[in-house]
């Protein structure tokens, strides 16, 4: 048999065949990786995706609370128990369809008063009232659940809430901040007394509080601005300050931050971080609560002033509050 020979161009052409296709081996490979890099960039997004929070907000307008959870007067007698028809838990509303709710209830406290002290719901211990009474003229307690809004409810000119309590070395030397309106993140039972005689109890859920609205009630501005039989004069006259504080606490109790949001000032050395200079808040005002955190599941809503006596703090512990914005992941 004859062997074919293998001519010196043909070897040629072999190794430049073969020479480019070792030059087209890393642009295979690297098509390769390309794919691979994909695959790991949908991975990388859907793992980011997963990490970073997603938050839905959600708005408390208080708008449709239903009057059996509203204020029946400008007093508010069915926040006491002598009325027949007392609002005690509070209204509850469910933030969307998640099985988080929000409530704004009075609080349930021992008497120190009476004799045996027994255990209430009292909004006189503190607490959150629903209203939409506008009286601008009553100074007096009587008128403790209007708002000073020249003579318009709440912000959408519609129902608010009215936050009534404070925590200070008088009355609260533990700082326990019981006496103090609570806004809670719960379940669709909420907190509630579950033992006669003991402070309630309920589930914590967490979430953010983005802002609220906030404005002066009638009674603690004209107590302010004229002073009153359990004051030291007006605030002008004292040089005085009063402010709300928003304290955030997480499911286990430990505070998660504090937000101040000053009602009143007439110190000239807090004009700049009261926002206020020698006046009195006026109108509905957007308060930033997200220093409070991430991670909230009570807001305790206290007040601190500068005219005090040998009982505590004089000026009313009052304001309204309104369009409040939540968040949840």
């Amino acid at each position: 048999m004859k062997i074919p020979q293998i001519r010196c161009s043909d070897v040629n052409a072999v190794k430049r065949i073969i020479f480019l296709l070792v030059l087209l081996i890393p642009f295979c490979l690297a098509g390769c990786s390309s794919d691979d890099d994909f695959l790991m960039e949908s991975m990388d997004s859907v793992t980011t995706q997963t990490r970073s929070a997603t938050w839905t907000s959600y708005e408390i307008d208080f708008t449709d609370v239903p009057a059996a959870y509203t204020a029946s007067d400008k007093y508010g007698a069915n926040l006491y128990s002598g009325s027949s028809s007392q609002i005690t838990t509070g209204y509850i509303q469910q933030l969307g369809t998640t099985g988080t709710y929000i409530q704004f209830p009075i609080n349930y406290l021992p008497q120190e008063w009476e004799s045996g002290q027994p255990w209430r719901y009292e909004f006189h211990n503190g607490g959150l009232a629903v209203s939409n009474f506008t009286d601008i003229t009553d100074g007096s307690y009587l008128n403790q659940c209007s708002v000073y809004n020249n003579g318009e409810a709440g912000y959408d000119n519609d129902k608010f809430v009215v936050a009534f309590g404070y925590s200070d070395w008088y009355n609260d030397p533990d700082t326990t901040y019981d006496k103090c309106a609570k806004i809670y993140l719960t379940d669709a039972t909420g907190y509630r007394v579950t033992t006669v005689g003991s402070p309630v109890t309920g589930t914590a859920k967490s979430g953010r509080f983005n802002s609220v609205r906030v404005c002066n009630t009638t009674y603690g501005h004209l107590v302010m601005e004229n002073g009153n039989a359990f004051t030291s004069g007006s605030l002008s006259s004292q040089n005085g300050w009063f402010k709300v504080q928003f304290i955030g606490f997480n499911a286990n109790n430990v505070k998660t931050g504090t937000v101040d949001f000053y009602l009143a000032n007439f110190d000239s050395s807090l004009t700049t971080i009261s926002g206020l200079d020698n006046e009195i808040r006026e109108g509905w005002q957007e308060v930033d609560l997200t220093g409070l955190g991430n991670n909230v599941s009570t807001v305790v809503i206290n007040f601190v002033g500068s005219d005090t006596g040998n009982y505590g703090l004089n000026t009313p512990a009052y304001c309204a509050l309104d369009n409040l914005s939540v968040s949840l992941n």
